[in-house]
C-alpha cells in the first residue's frame, strides 16, 4: 500500500475546508473511493455521479502533475510518496 497525499484544489478545497488529506492505497481509484466515503455529504451534486460513489467525468484528476485521463485512470498504480490533485475544469475566454 503506498501512503498517498491528496491535494484538493478549488472547489474541493472550500467545501472540505483543508488544503489536502491523506490515505493508503494501491491505486488510484482506492484513493478517490476513500474520499468520496469519507466526504460525500461536502460535495455537491455537480462534483459527484448520480450514485455518489464516483466522481463526475468532468473533474479532473492528476497524479504527479499528469492528468489520469491519459494513462491508466483510475486503475493507475500507486507508489510511496507520489501526489494526487483533485480539480474541475477551469477555463476562461
Amino acid at each position: 500500500m503506498a501512503k498517498i497525499k491528496l491535494h484538493l484544489l478549488n472547489i474541493f478545497r472550500l467545501k472540505i475546508n483543508k488544503p489536502f488529506v491523506e490515505y493508503e492505497g494501491k491505486t488510484v481509484g482506492d484513493i478517490i473511493k476513500q474520499f468520496i466515503s469519507e466526504y460525500k455529504n461536502k460535495l455537491e451534486e455537480g462534483l459527484l455521479s448520480k450514485n455518489q460513489k464516483k466522481l463526475h467525468p468532468q473533474i479532473v484528476v492528476l497524479l504527479n502533475g499528469r492528468n489520469v485521463a491519459q494513462s491508466n485512470k483510475l486503475k493507475t498504480k500507486l507508489n510511496d510518496g507520489e501526489e494526487l490533485y483533485v480539480s474541475v475544469p477551469i477555463t476562461g475566454g
